[in-house]
């Protein structure tokens, strides 16, 4: 058993137990709005709108009181489920914590689903209403899918709720914006959020129980190894995992004073915990972002240094790009103090890149939809003897503050294993989920009770060293079993980006003849690089042991991009699915 407790290089100042408020979750907000009243809260600006739109902690606690108050007389009780189907826009945070202060329960959506998916989890989830924009982009429509859904008749959904984009237009955009059909058009029967505002008062707002042990949000799995699951959240899981992250982060950042930007997208949990609800906590000035990458990752970098961004958490390709931008040298980053890294492996070569163009503490960590999401994190600040923080390569850190961590064999999920031994990541902690919503047999399946401990089975396969820093291998469903030896993916990924005219790769099992399943690779090579097959195969045999290696050039495929989520994960189950009806032609 891993525990705070138990390792030797804890990073000095940092506690090893939190004493956690047994609060709900929009009580941050309300202790925001008392303390910092007229900060900014939240800013859009995007070349998308042509309105930079701005709203105080003051405004938000009141307009989020006013939504809370529609949602009760819509006949949302406490416990019922209302979807948010939105980007980074004010009114996400606006609906979420509504939705919150109403007693209901937040499900938690990417707003690019098509009806078909929307329709799915809005059947798992049993939402009852559901708040979206109506339109993004002229390739993103949310409202006119919510029209598909509803009309379909196969969901719960009493009622719609319209963030519209026309308040963040011009004029003449927005004139032409209708004219040409691109605003949809709101039906009689459904509610513009901007006109709830003026139709319900803060005192409206209504008395509710909610207790910590309660679920808050309802946020789905990312689906990259099979059907997403929704994952049950409560108020405790997501308070703890906000103090977690606070404490963690080094230098500290001062409460009232901090910037942080948007980058990632809210409905995502690592967007959700370390820049909105951290944000929120920590009374910071949030920068919002639709797209990071808008205009070629050039507004990010604008809005880096406009708003002298403090808190930077995002994903390791959102920083590769950034530092292999053409124009990077033309923005001021040194405003940046902290910044961390997620959802995918991160190089050495660009954390230490990234620290030395930016002066900031980056930090690779690890976590999952059902653990809040951060459960590991390499420490930003040095152990006790030691001049700065030990980064591992290729690690994802040390457990968080009272974040049992084990590694436990393949077969049961019961044994626990020593240091350097390969087995499944299996998690204790505040932050660990209630369970999957409606899914008990799901549930059971992932759980295990340890030395009087009910652990969370990961599914990431991974081991730890002496020092007890955490090593992801892989996903245990996408384990190659080539002839009884397994083969791990994303071993075998980091070996091809290593390449030098690599710039992305993928790795699936696929069916073979005489071994039953073998490697398939998909690669994009960089650009203006001539790459041949013969090549990847000699590198191939050249840094792996043969059966990690493709049987031959047919089972290496070029690309020109590959399935990602929105977080920056290749969706290596599109890939399979796609070469599962190849096999069927």
């Amino acid at each position: 058993m891993v525990n705070p407790n138990e390792i030797p290089l804890w990073p000095e100042g940092i506690p090893k137990t939190i004493d956690y408020p047994e609060i709900p979750l929009f009580t941050n907000l309300d202790r925001t709005v008392e303390d910092f009243p007229e900060n900014t809260a939240l800013i859009l600006d995007t070349t998308n709108f042509k309105k930079v739109v701005k709203v105080t902690f003051r405004e938000l606690g009141e307009l989020s009181d006013k939504f809370s108050a529609f949602l009760v007389v819509r006949g949302v009780k406490p416990g019922d489920k209302v979807a948010v189907f939105l980007p980074n826009m004010v009114e996400f945070v606006i609906a979420y914590y509504g939705i919150l202060k109403a007693g209901a329960t937040v499900v938690s959506l990417n707003f690019q689903y098509p009806a078909s998916e929307l329709t799915g989890q809005l059947q798992q989830s049993e939402a009852k209403g559901i708040v979206c924009a109506d339109m993004i982009t002229s390739a993103a429509q949310p409202y006119e899918t919510c029209k598909t859904v509803r009309d379909q008749g196969n969901t719960g959904l009493e009622f719609v709720v319209v963030a519209s984009i026309k308040p963040y237009l011009s004029g003449i955009k927005r004139f032409l914006g209708g004219l040409v059909g691109k605003i949809s058009k709101k039906e009689p029967q459904d509610y513009y959020m901007h006109e709830i505002y003026d139709n319900y008062s803060v005192s409206d707002r209504p008395k509710v129980n909610t207790k910590p042990e309660d679920v808050a949000v309802i946020m789905f799995t990312g689906g990259t190894t099979g059907t997403p699951k929704g994952a049950m959240l409560t108020h405790r899981n997501l308070v703890a995992n906000v103090e977690q992250c606070s404490v963690w982060m080094n230098p500290r950042p001062e409460r009232g004073t901090t910037v942080g930007i948007g980058s990632l997208p809210f409905y995502h949990s690592y967007g959700a915990t370390t820049a909105m609800n951290l944000g929120v906590q920590y009374g910071a000035l949030g920068v919002l972002m639709l797209d990071p990458r808008e205009d070629n990752f050039n507004q990010i970098l604008y809005l880096l240094d406009k708003y002298k961004i403090q808190i930077f958490n995002t994903v390791p390709t959102l920083y590769i790009a950034l530092l292999r931008h053409p124009r990077l040298v033309e923005y001021d980053l040194s405003s940046l103090i902290v910044s961390t890294s997620g959802a995918a492996p991160l190089p050495l070569a660009v954390l230490q890149e990234y620290e030395k163009v930016t002066g900031a503490n980056l930090s690779e960590g690890y976590g999952l939809t059902e653990t809040s999401p951060v459960t590991h994190s390499n420490p930003m600040a040095a152990a006790p003897g030691r001049d700065k923080p030990l980064k591992k390569e290729g690690s994802v850190g040390i457990p968080y503050p009272d974040t049992d961590a084990i590694i436990v064999d393949l077969e049961t999920g019961t044994k626990r294993l020593g240091p350097n031994e390969e087995g499944e990541i299996a998690i204790h902690g505040p932050q660990v989920m209630k369970g999957y919503y409606k899914k008990p047999e799901e549930t059971k399946a992932v759980f295990r009770e340890i030395d009087g401990k009910n652990y969370f089975l990961t599914g990431d396969i991974g081991k730890y060293d002496e020092d007890f820093y955490f090593y992801v291998t892989d996903r245990k469903k996408d384990m190659i079993d080539v002839g009884g030896f397994k083969a791990y993916p994303r071993e075998i990924e980091e070996v091809l980006i290593a390449h030098p005219k690599i710039s992305n790769a993928a790795v699936i099992g696929v069916p073979h003849p005489k071994v039953g399943e073998t490697v398939k690779v998909f690669i994009i090579p960089k650009t203006d690089e001539k790459l041949t097959k013969a090549e990847v195969l000699e590198y191939c045999q050249e840094k792996l042991v043969k059966y990690k290696q493709p049987h031959d050039e047919t089972y290496i495929e070029f690309r020109n991009e590959l399935p990602m989520t929105q977080v920056g994960k290749v969706l290596r189950r599109a890939l399979k699915e796609e070469e599962e009806l190849r096999q069927k032609k």
